[in-house]
This record gives C-alpha cells, sequence and structure tokens, in this order.
C-alpha cells in the first residue's frame, strides 16, 4: 500500500521535482557521514509532509489564520511552504539565496507563490510591529550575532506577538548537529578535534557559523536571561509532553529540569513579548556598536505584492 508521500510524488510534476532535487543535492552532499543519509535525504526532499509538530503549536498559540507569520531562516521552505498549505500567509526569510530558490520550488508543487526574501536576520527588512508570529527554527546557533537577531524579532513583532523559537542546549547528551555524545562536555577546543577524529565534520558551502566552536548554545536559565533583555518571556513547549508527568509533580518536575539542564538536545520555546523593566533593558556590546549586514538581491516572486499591513523597509524590494 502506498504512503501519502508516495500518492503525492506520483501526482507531481516532472520537471519541478527533477529541478528541486538538483537544487537540494549540493546541500546534502556534506552530511553523507551520517547513517541514515538516504532515509534523511528523503525528508528534507519532503520537509512540507513533516510539520504535523509545529503546524499544531501554531495553531494552538496563534489560531487564526489572519496572523501576519514570518519564517526567520525559513531554510529549504518545509515549514513555509506547510503553513501556506494550511492557509497562512507567510513570509520566508533566510540567509541563503539558494535555499529562497529551492524553498519556491517546493511551493510550486503546490501551485503555489511562496514569498522567499534573503538577507540577514540580525537587519531585518521589515518595519516595527510587521508580524503577529515570528518562527525561528534552527536558527539562532547559526548567526553572527544573536543580540541583534533577538533585538530584531522584538521589533517586528506586534506588541501582543509572539515568537517560536529552537535553541541548543550547551550540555546536551548527543550534539543536535554532529550527533555525537557527551562533545557538549568537552572544552571547544577538544571538542573539534574530537568531531575531526570521527569524521564529523561540515564542509559546505554554507556562510553561517558550523563549527562547533562557532555556534550559539545556551543552558535553559541563560536563553531566559538573555531573551528576558528583550522584553521575553520564555515558554518550554516541551515540558508538558514530558515523559516524566508520570511521576508525582515534586519528582516528575526535578527529573525534567535535570534532563533539560544535562541532557535534551534542542529547546522548543514560545517568546511573548512583555515590557521590559529598566534593568532588562538590551544591552548592545560596544564592540558590535557599528555591526551591519551585508545586503542581498531579493529572489525572485514573479511579481508578488506584500500586503498593505507589512512594510518592506527602503533599500529592499520584493519582486
Amino acid at each position: 500500500m502506498n504512503s501519502p508521500v508516495d500518492a503525492l510524488k506520483s501526482a507531481q510534476n516532472p520537471d519541478i521535482e527533477r529541478a528541486l532535487e538538483q537544487q537540494i543535492e549540493p546541500w546534502l552532499a556534506h552530511m553523507r557521514w551520517r547513517a541514515d543519509f538516504d532515509a534523511w535525504k528523503q525528508k528534507r526532499l519532503w520537509q512540507e509532509n513533516y510539520q504535523s509538530d509545529a503546524l499544531a503549536e501554531i495553531a494552538r498559540y496563534a489560531p487564526t489564520q489572519n496572523a501576519r507569520v514570518l519564517d526567520l531562516g525559513a531554510g529549504m521552505g518545509g515549514f513555509a511552504v506547510a503553513m501556506q498549505r494550511a492557509g497562512y500567509s507567510i513570509f520566508a526569510f533566510d540567509y541563503n539565496f539558494a535555499y529562497c530558490e529551492i524553498a519556491r520550488t517546493r511551493a510550486k508543487r503546490y501551485a503555489l507563490n511562496l514569498p522567499a526574501l534573503v538577507g540577514a536576520g540580525e537587519a531585518l527588512p521589515f518595519a516595527k510591529s510587521s508580524f503577529d508570529v515570528v518562527t525561528c527554527w534552527d536558527v539562532l546557533e547559526h548567526v553572527q550575532e544573536p543580540t541583534h537577531l533577538l533585538s530584531e524579532i522584538a521589533r517586528v513583532l506586534d506588541s501582543d506577538g509572539i515568537a517560536f523559537i529552537t535553541v541548543i542546549n550547551r550540555f546536551a547528551l548527543v550534539d543536535p548537529h554532529y550527533h555525537l555524545r557527551f562533545v557538549n562536555y568537552l572544552p571547544r577546543a577538544l571538542g573539534e578535534k574530537y568531531i575531526t577524529l570521527r569524521q564529523r565534520t561540515k564542509d559546505s558551502a554554507l556562510r553561517d557559523k558550523q563549527k562547533l566552536s562557532e555556534m550559539h548554545y545556551y543552558t535553559y536559565s541563560a536563553f531566559e536571561k538573555f531573551a528576558a533583555q528583550f522584553g521575553f518571556r520564555v515558554q518550554d513547549l516541551q515540558r508538558e509532553h514530558s515523559r516524566f508527568n508520570k511521576y508525582p509533580r515534586v519528582a516528575g518536575d526535578a527529573l525534567y529540569d535535570s534532563w533539560r539542564t544535562f541532557g535534551m538536545g534542542t529547546y522548543r520555546l514560545l517568546l511573548y513579548k512583555a515590557p521590559p523593566s529598566n534593568e532588562d533593558r538590551p544591552h548592545i556590546d560596544a564592540s558590535h556598536a557599528d555591526w551591519k549586514p551585508r545586503k542581498f538581491a531579493s529572489a525572485n516572486t514573479d511579481g508578488y505584492v506584500p500586503p498593505s499591513d507589512v512594510t518592506i523597509a527602503q533599500g529592499w524590494n520584493v519582486r
């Protein structure tokens, strides 16, 4: 019996499928060390069909399909296309031009026109309060300046807006990127040597931060304090689904907190905007005060015109 994905494949335009596979292939080669590479590749090709958990979170916390949504760090567009298929209006935004083109090709599978913009998350080309929801999946650890990223998310969110974000645990038992146990318990220099010894290095054309020693990992408490600087309160989206909930509450909470600190790989978090107190106001490191992102041309969006309530900053175009 054919799976839903197999049935969908048979109905696709072979030219689009061929183009999508050709576009994606160069961005997967650096992960051939994965034991599950073939299965992982298929999931990358069909990312939009593996977004049920993320869609459920959106439906729960931002139930109206009229919400203005920004997928910041959209990657190859799996989530953005899944959102479009679910009826949401969404902008895809990514640092990698090739990823934006992949996302748009993916959308064409369903005769959808996905607006995909290219640029740095640390300097978003949108006016203040442009969005009700910002999603930032698997992005924070790779950016140049997390401080500027969180500041920009706070700026473009409406006053009652929310953000969904993933954060890598500094003490993840199994590193989510290199799939190695205990590497995060080592000094970073030693961890890099261990990654090389295990032949897990990532030699790719990606220009964001990919080396373990360069990426931004946080403990849960450290990220809470960091987010608070920008007026965000943090909600752990995984706690209510914890396997430790079967125990009495005090014991279950203690076990979960221990696992979250010394075992969990990736935190899935919801950020609520709240007025910052004086001591929580953002502090931009003076050494980065003059930081300016490189500007990129926007990906072709075939005449897409953004809604009137989403303003694009001067110098950036949706073509």
